[in-house]
This record gives C-alpha cells, sequence and structure tokens, in this order.
C-alpha cells in the first residue's frame, strides 16, 4: 500500500509554463495528479528589488482532476535584472499528497 501511495506521489507533478516579452513575464503553474483531489493550493510570491521587498499570498482549495494538467494560476510580473522574484507552489490533498515545487528552479 505505501508503494503505492509512493508511485502516486512521483508521478503528480507541479511545473510551470513561463513566456517572456522583454521584462515582463508571465509564469503559469500547472499541476497535475494521478488521482482527483480536492487539494490545499498555496502559491507564495516574493519580490526583492530597488522598490522594495514584498510578499504575496494566495490560498485556495481546487478540485483537480486525475492526470490532467491544470492551471491554477496566472502570475504577471515585470522583472529587471536586478530583481529577485522566489515562486512557490504547494499542493496538498492534507494526507498522503504533498507536493512543491519553486520558480525559478533552484
Amino acid at each position: 500500500m505505501h508503494t503505492l501511495l509512493l508511485l502516486a506521489a512521483l508521478s503528480s507533478q507541479i511545473t510551470f509554463n513561463t513566456t517572456r516579452d522583454g521584462d515582463n513575464y508571465t509564469i503559469t503553474p500547472l499541476v497535475q495528479v494521478t488521482q482527483d483531489c480536492v487539494c490545499q493550493v498555496q502559491i507564495i510570491t516574493e519580490r526583492e528589488g530597488a522598490a522594495g521587498v514584498s510578499q504575496s499570498r494566495q490560498r485556495n482549495t481546487m478540485t483537480l482532476p486525475a492526470n490532467q494538467t491544470t492551471a491554477i494560476s496566472r502570475i504577471r510580473l515585470s522583472i529587471s535584472a536586478h530583481d529577485n522574484v522566489k515562486i512557490i507552489v504547494t499542493v496538498s490533498d492534507g494526507q498522503s499528497l504533498h507536493l512543491a515545487q519553486q520558480w525559478p528552479a533552484e
């Protein structure tokens, strides 16, 4: 049983689709789960730049269908060369599924 849970967790994933136009970025977190899931989704966006430091946090409950890639948000940012930006996405069903991924990847 534990092996099945481990395989399901390993097959589920968070990825990012990123497009860029100059300093303007559109980052779309994508989630795929192996079983239907009513999940807590959290997105934390941290930014440090010439204008200072900011952090935003979004939390929502979403129904994610099995074996389908689902866009859970769309984040638009203007990022200059001296900005430090980090986006952390977590998805959890409160039981066996807990996914976390950061953009950009470290």
